[in-house]
């Protein structure tokens, strides 16, 4: 449990594990099939909530967001199953703290977009609406399956380098296309 700021298992402050869920989630609606469609998920969309909300009445957003961050975690899961080295969005830390840090949060808390999000450039400016400004890095190489793999330029001071992963690896989701998802990844 965190204490007013200070990192969960002395890695992940609570304040950067909601940030970290609000990315994977923003994510995770992006690439919902009414939108950018990069993986088969409907977990955020109209209709899956008019079903979740009659199959889980008490918190159809809690299942929502839960299907879809496993969602998301299954299928780059699937696309880096021969790189197991391989750090993203969903999986930042190779000890698996940003996981253990990320049970604490309530994702009912987290805000997920209600709208599609039905393009590359309104997906940048979500990101940019949430992180203020854009997360450089550099593309090393493309992999057969749609990974892109991404060289994370260091944190700058003051900000927890599991964060500063998060935000650079979003916003490298931005070199995917409508139904041609990009799957960024760095390796330690």
């Amino acid at each position: 449990m965190a204490i007013s700021g200070k990192p969960l298992n002395g890695i992940v402050a609570p304040e950067d594990i909601r940030i970290i869920l609000t990315l994977r989630l923003l994510i995770a609606r992006a690439a919902n099939k009414d939108s950018l469609a990069w993986w088969d998920d409907e977990s955020l969309t109209a209709p899956a909530q008019y079903v979740l909300g009659r199959v889980f009445p008490v918190a159809p957003g809690l299942a929502a967001r839960s299907l879809a961050l496993a969602s998301a975690l299954a299928r780059h899961r699937a696309t880096f199953a021969k790189r197991a080295n391989a750090l993203h969005l969903y999986r930042l830390d190779p000890d698996g703290q940003d996981a253990l840090a990320a049970q604490s949060v309530q994702l009912l808390a987290i805000d997920v977009p209600k709208e599609p999000i039905a393009s590359i450039d309104a997906l940048g400016q979500a990101l940019l609406d949430l992180l203020g400004k854009p997360s450089p890095y550099t593309p090393v190489r493309s992999t057969e399956a749609g990974g892109l793999q991404i060289q994370v330029w260091p944190a700058p001071a003051g900000v927890s380098p599991l964060l500063h992963r998060a935000r650079t690896l979003a916003w490298a989701y931005l070199e995917g296309a409508p139904n041609a998802p990009i799957f960024p990844y760095c390796v330690e």
